[in-house]
């Protein structure tokens, strides 16, 4: 497009009162992000009419506007992108468009629109947009801290606002699998982290989660197992899976004296989950890095306890909820470790095993890893 066809459009859509200028720049950037063949300067365009005529971010000399959208206003634009948006059947087309209006540059400007979107395309639902925004999700990072505020979000609206909100959320997995595994792990992001608030999900959330891993035990890899659509030349990132960072709330929840009935179901239901991971292909499942981040609370805890209860040894290795976390921790890692789940530097997670307190079943573990092992493990 030549510089004077920019000027035109973007002379054309000012004369037009938003939201229609949206809805009419909406089209021109489908247009400009997915023709056969696109150049930096389309690209340059479709960033341009999207802060100005789509998200209302700036004036027409480029300027940060001083205000946001109004509440109605943002709710015109909702409806035309939540249309716009169904209306492309082409799921790399869709996706392209998707990622370019929430990229990784404008994510945080734009989250407040996007989680309004992903939001109302849970509660319709719109499986087409949970896709793409799934795919968004993968491409940014699904721990990334786009995703966690996104997942927060949603829980705001779901778990805080919304009536019945599992009569809502109970059906999510079988009408977009890949999108709430994705969810899943950035949702086991925002939990059992210290320091920060709320420490821990919400019951309805943590009944639905347990529900979900529990009816399918396919779900928490289902992101791994479909490769998302992309444009030309780009490379698909590879989903992390919830399996660590939701067995980390069950390993924890005992020394924050949490639930132990929906603990203890989760836990179950993700031990299930990791069990039936395919052996002959395993993904890779669960990263070692995540699993060795459950150490440090643990050794926080026991520290703790030591210094409440002085010398008494035999109190502190006795401790009901350290041992049962321990317990939880060493038959997650065995069964991890038996379908092969488990990737990364295992020696690395050992060593780090070394430096938590004796259990028994944990010690079982470490020295049947030593055993399969040519030569013994240096502990440093």
């Amino acid at each position: 497009m030549s510089g004077s066809s920019e000027v035109n459009l973007k002379q054309t859509l000012r004369k037009l009162e938003y939201p229609l200028c949206a809805q009419e720049a909406l089209k021109k950037i489908g247009e400009l992000l997915c023709a056969r063949v696109t150049n930096i300067k389309g690209m340059d365009l479709s960033l341009d009419l999207m802060a100005e005529f789509v998200f209302w971010e700036v004036d027409r000399r480029g300027n940060k506007r001083p205000h946001g959208l109004a509440p109605l206003v943002e709710l015109q634009l909702l409806e035309i992108l939540f249309e716009y948006l169904n209306s492309i059947p082409n799921e790399a087309a869709r996706n392209t468009l998707f990622l370019n209006l929430f990229s990784p540059t404008t994510a945080n400007i734009r989250l407040g629109v996007l989680s309004k979107l992903v939001s109302l395309a849970i509660g319709i639902p719109s499986p087409i947009i949970l896709i793409s925004t799934s795919t968004w999700m993968q491409q940014l990072g699904n721990t990334s801290a786009s995703s966690c505020k996104l997942a927060e979000a949603l829980v705001f609206d779901y778990a805080h606002l919304a009536p019945n909100p599992e009569e809502r959320l109970k059906t999510l997995p079988n009408i977009a699998p890949q999108f709430t595994s994705n969810f899943l792990t950035a949702l086991a992001e925002n939990y059992f982290v210290s320091k920060k608030e709320p420490m821990f999900p919400p019951d309805v959330l943590l009944k639905c989660i347990t529900d979900w891993i529990s009816e399918n035990s396919r779900l928490c890899i289902s992101a791994q197992q479909r490769q998302p659509a992309l444009p030309p030349g780009a490379i698909a990132m590879e989903a992390t899976t919830p399996v660590a960072g939701l067995l980390r709330w069950c390993v924890l929840a005992p020394i924050y004296n949490q639930d132990k009935d929906i603990y203890s179901k989760l836990y179950l239901a993700l031990l299930n989950s990791i069990s039936e991971i395919p052996r002959s292909n395993p993904p890779r499942a669960i990263n070692v890095h995540h699993l060795s981040a459950i150490v440090p609370p643990l050794i926080y805890y026991f520290h703790d306890i030591k210094n409440r209860l002085d010398s008494k040894l035999d109190a502190i290795l006795t401790n009901p909820p350290l041992q049962l976390a321990l317990d939880r921790f060493g038959q997650a890692i065995q069964v991890a470790l038996s379908v092969n789940a488990v990737y990364g530097h295992l020696d690395e997670l050992f060593i780090t095993l070394h430096n938590l307190p004796f259990n028994k079943l944990l010690s079982i573990v470490i020295n049947k890893y030593k055993q399969s092992k040519v030569g013994p493990i240096i502990i440093v």
